[in-house]
């Protein structure tokens, strides 16, 4: 169900952002460029002078300095305010579209054809020939062909009996459901240990990324799509093994005309799981060739607990390392299509913090940040999802 929304941006008097520079504390476009009109504080001020009547500066020129944006919502979490730089900066891209604003929402609606053509149209490509502001959006589409994953090397001894003869649905999300097909299917092998009934869904993108990329109306779609798959299957339990789909999905409770009721709308909530926190309680062992040591990458869409570093830890051991707690792997949505120069100095500053340790495996729990990773990483080292190990 579509919303009305407004055609332009709502302005930002002084009493909403206070330019504290909290928001820089946290912002990891700012940390990795240094460059303060990057940053929240100055997107929110860019705003308010687009607002003003006569505008006091030029608006898409405005808007395209504002929507640099990696949509990581760190600051949304520290903002003494509590102004969100993040819908802000939605708001903005919806006003002032552009190209690769396009290109996103076709790649993300249509995504069963365009990321598998995509990724074999990036391979063909000659490196050398490959323009220098796109090489790692090309790199990031590269690897989204199978066979670049750490093996695996881990094995499921024993499975735990809390969802056991329960009804279930699967979210893969677009990168598993339309390319990374063995995370589907590892996923549903662990859904069968389970002992969980898991039934077949055709489900939209989490809408996310659209939202964040400023396309509403396509958001609001995917999100419909999605609550009827739900309410079709008699409503379910929902696992979901990306933390950025996780984090999605969850904000649907927060728009209440998406749902028929606040009951509704709890019981959506009270459905969706981290694949991996269904799996706490099992136990697993290691291969003779694991890797001695294995970094993990925080997403920046996991919670506080984040259920797949929890399974890691207790699965692998001290062996785990937490290395980028804090560190943004740099993907950002539409702006690695926009300004992938920018994504890919996030990027640099994220692996200066992985490779301090001994690891060179890295795993993580968040599909775009899988694809980022395995473009940008050093020669030598394995990247991938954490299903990807599991035998």
């Amino acid at each position: 169900m579509a919303r009305d929304r407004p055609d332009r941006p709502e302005a930002f008097s002084e009493e909403h952002c206070v330019l504290c520079g909290r928001c820089l504390e946290v912002c990891p476009l700012f940390a990795a460029t240094r460059r303060e009109e990057l940053g929240p504080r100055a997107k929110a001020l860019l705003a308010q002078l687009m607002e003003a009547e006569p505008p006091l500066t030029p608006r898409p020129a405005a808007a395209r300095l504002a929507s640099l944006c990696l949509g990581c919502g760190r600051c949304r979490g520290v903002c003494p305010q509590g102004v969100d730089i993040p819908d802000l900066v939605a708001r903005l891209r919806r006003e002032h579209p552009g190209f690769a604003t396009w290109v996103w929402e076709q790649a993300l609606t249509r995504a069963r054809r365009t990321w598998p053509l995509a990724a074999r149209a990036a391979g063909l490509a000659p490196e050398g020939l490959s323009p220098e502001r796109l090489g790692l959006t090309l790199k990031c589409l590269a690897g989204l062909r199978p066979g670049q994953g750490p093996g695996r090397w881990l094995t499921v001894e024993r499975f735990p009996d809390q969802v056991r003869g329960r009804d279930a649905l699967l979210f893969s999300g677009c990168l598993a459901e339309n390319v990374f097909g063995h995370w589907k299917a590892a996923a549903r092998r662990l859904l069968d240990g389970l002992g969980a009934r898991v039934a077949e869904a055709d489900w939209a993108c989490c809408g996310d990324s659209l939202g964040k990329a400023g396309l509403a109306r396509a958001q609001d779609r995917a999100r419909a799509r999605n609550i009827e798959v739900w309410r079709e299957a008699g409503r379910p339990l929902i696992a979901v093994f990306c933390a950025t789909c996780l984090s999605g999905l969850s904000d649907y409770a927060q728009d209440p005309g998406l749902f028929a009721d606040r009951a509704e709308a709890e019981a959506w909530i009270s459905s969706l799981a981290p694949l991996s926190g269904l799996l706490k309680a099992a136990r697993f062992v290691l291969s003779p060739d694991a890797p001695k040591a294995v970094a993990y990458h925080r997403p920046c869409h996991a919670d506080r607990a984040d259920s797949d570093f929890e399974l890691l830890s207790l699965a692998l051991g001290p062996g785990l390392v937490l290395d980028t707690r804090g560190q943004c792997c740099g993907f950002g949505g539409v702006m690695q299509l926009a300004a992938p120069g920018l994504c890919a100095e996030v990027a640099a500053r994220c692996w200066q913090a992985l490779s301090k340790g001994p690891a060179r495996t890295v795993l993580t729990g968040c599909s775009a940040c899988v694809v980022q990773l395995r473009a940008s990483a050093p020669e030598g080292v394995l990247v991938g999802h954490w299903l990807e190990i599991i035998s």
